[in-house]
């Protein structure tokens, strides 16, 4: 893979062609094996996976904004760039084994993963047997490998540990039949008393804590980043995308549109023009949060001092950013006209997939914002909090 610079440009340059595909996504409830392709090309996948297995090493940041690149085209697929591009940054925390069996072939994988600890992990020799159905997961359609948190026995204590299995030893169940963002394919996954070797597996408290078995043999401040805060953040970036895609895609309406009954242009009413205004400094603001709050989190890593106010913030930022989308995507879709309600516009597509997705747990803002204010106020957030 030869990456050079500009991987979030060649995905901005990708993304029209993402937009015209969107469609197709949403029908087959999957990317289009071309869109993989075109994605992989851009070097984004590997992007984030060590050099010595032949990834970029890039940052989070030059990430974030190619996945906000992609969510302006297809929300779908932006939503997808940000699974495949950070579970292979996942796969760099686990021991340097599993690394090398994922990547032995080429500097990325297709890999779901479903956090929620809906599975069981019965130790045994050399590894444990995991047994489990989990809903949402995303980008299975096109995986080589699947992750998957389950319960599992420490002494005597049970702590949650993240599961790393081939595509074979995985069930796939068709229930992805939803409004929106219909083209990730969040199928259901099932695993049947596998054996998972224990290479193939990571407690939870170490990937959330930054202090995982990969960060031992990957000496980068990358892998010594707590998964929580940049999960949140980047997952934040194509939704971002999608409502900055609506912003421009509204604009371009106006510009041409004239009122059936009335006669009157659209672009010389004051409301169409406070409505654009509003957008653009909302997003505007939206993406300068969103990218100081990024730019925060690898300060404090490389500096040792990722410390739980500041992942607080993360999960804060986040679901403002995403609560601040669906808001002027909502706005700018109901000033659209009757006609963006058609399935197939673009604008009621957008507007399907942005409620959607601002569903995820993790951009729940009451949960978000009184977690930060928990924090902030000196009292102790829990014991099963995601932060």
């Amino acid at each position: 893979m030869e990456y050079g610079d500009g991987i979030a440009r060649r995905v901005r340059d990708l993304a029209p062609t993402l937009a015209e595909r969107a469609r197709a996504a949403e029908e087959a409830r999957r990317l289009p094996d071309e869109t993989i392709a075109d994605l992989a090309a851009t070097g984004l996948f590997g992007m984030l996976v060590p050099e010595r297995f032949g990834g970029a090493e890039r940052g989070f940041e030059e990430m974030a904004a190619a996945c906000r690149e992609a969510g302006a085209g297809c929300a779908s697929t932006g939503w997808l760039s940000v699974i495949y591009t950070l579970h292979n940054w996942m796969v760099g925390l686990f021991p340097e084994r599993a690394q090398a069996e994922v990547w032995a072939d080429r500097p990325y994988a297709l890999i779901p993963c479903v956090l929620a600890p809906t599975g069981t992990a019965a130790p045994a020799d050399g590894g444990h047997r995991v047994t489990g159905r989990w809903s949402w997961g995303s980008g299975v359609m096109h995986a080589g490998y699947v992750m998957v948190m389950a319960l599992a026995a420490a002494g005597e204590a049970i702590e949650p540990r993240l599961f790393l299995l081939p595509r074979e030893e995985v069930a796939v169940h068709d229930v992805w039949h939803t409004s929106g963002m219909r083209g990730t394919g969040s199928n259901d996954v099932e695993v049947a008393d596998v054996f998972v070797p224990a290479h193939r597996s990571v407690p939870l408290a170490d990937l959330a804590e930054g202090r995982s078995p990969g960060s031992l043999v990957n000496p980068a401040a990358l892998y010594r980043t707590p998964l929580v805060p940049v999960f949140a953040l980047t997952g934040a970036a194509p939704v971002l995308g999608a409502a900055e895609g609506v912003l421009a895609r509204f604009a371009e309406r106006t510009r041409g549109r004239v009122a059936a009954y009335s006669g009157e242009r659209q672009r010389e009413t004051a409301g169409a023009q406070v409505r654009l205004a509003s957008a653009t400094a909302d997003l505007a603001a939206a993406r300068l949060l969103l990218e100081d709050a990024l730019r925060g989190v690898v300060r404090a890593v490389a500096e040792g001092n990722c410390d739980l106010r500041r992942r607080a913030r993360a999960r804060l930022v986040a679901a403002h950013v995403a609560g601040t989308a669906r808001r002027v995507v909502n706005d700018l879709c109901s000033a659209s006209g009757a006609s963006a309600q058609f399935t197939d516009s673009p604008f009621q597509r957008a507007q399907r997939d942005v409620n959607t997705i601002t569903g995820h747990v993790v951009f729940e803002p009451d949960a978000a914002y009184a977690l930060y204010g928990r924090i902030e106020l000196g009292l102790d957030p829990g014991p099963v909090t995601l932060v």
